[in-house]
């Protein structure tokens, strides 16, 4: 049996919502490190548990994607899609062999602004590129393989998500329709009130997506975190970077996110 000893990534105490994981920041002051389940030394661990919302696992996994360690979420946010939804401490897993494990790849966005000067950024979740809501603006998409569904469209915005990433502004404009396997190896990609798009499922590749109309387009890599304004294209290709995200094994995660995409499609919350 291979223990787990966790590095925990906490809520900062003066953070919005960070109450939320004080139950879990009592967890492992009084019993995770006393029991050497839990080391406040990073190279010893071999994962990290960090509690919050989707957006603090997010920013985690950017931020440490190459430390070779499993991502093990508590949810302490909203939703929860990416995290284990833990109430007691009994049900922490304290072996590897109590977790089942999902590899993820990240992809690269660059966005090009109109002034030619271009940003890049590592993404999880997804890639969005848009105007305001009121706006119809003209998209070229094209991709590097053969077969992709290369087209003009106009509308608001064109979205590329990544598996892990189906279940956040895709999932709000495009309902359970766009909710992807875990471990597929395809992404997803979808106009935001755009068309002709339907939800078309893509190998990954270098998928291009160029203004072609005036108005100003933003650019969003995992949402308001990574923002570009004013930009003239967004560019999305595969990388080589992988990150490992841990489960408990008791857990249907296919069914548990189908589950939440369906509430979230019915207004719920």
């Amino acid at each position: 049996m291979d223990h787990i000893l966790y590095f925990p990534i906490l809520p900062d105490p003066n953070e919005p919502g960070s109450e939320r994981a004080n139950d879990i920041r009592q967890w492992v002051d009084n019993f995770l490190m006393p029991a050497c389940l839990a080391t406040d030394e990073e190279d010893k661990a071999n994962v990290y548990l960090v509690a919050g919302g989707d957006g603090k696992f997010m920013k985690t996994v950017r931020e440490k994607h190459s430390s070779g360690k499993i991502f093990f979420g508590i949810n302490r946010g909203t939703m929860g899609f990416l995290l284990n939804p833990i109430n007691e401490i009994n049900e922490i897993p304290i072996s590897l062999d109590q977790i089942q494990i999902i590899t993820a790849k990240l992809i690269k966005v660059t966005f090009i602004k109109k002034d030619g000067s271009s940003f890049e950024f590592l993404a999880f979740n997804d890639a969005f590129c848009g105007g305001n809501v009121a706006d119809h603006i003209t998209f070229s998409i094209s991709g590097s393989l053969a077969h992709f569904p290369k087209r003009q469209v106009g509308g608001n915005g064109v979205i590329i998500s990544t598996p892990q990433g189906t279940t956040g502004y895709a999932l709000k404009a495009r309902g359970t329709s766009s909710v992807l396997p875990l471990d597929t190896t395809n992404w997803f990609i979808s106009g935001i009130a755009t068309g002709p798009y339907p939800c078309d499922q893509v190998s990954p590749q270098e998928i291009c997506v160029e203004v072609t109309s005036r108005q100003p387009v933003n650019g969003y890599a995992d949402g308001y975190s990574q923002e570009v304004k004013d930009i003239a294209k967004m560019i999305v290709e595969p990388t080589t970077q992988e990150i490992k995200m841990g489960f408990l094994s008791q857990i249907d995660f296919a069914a548990r996110r189908m589950n939440l995409a369906q509430l979230v499609e019915r207004g719920g919350h």
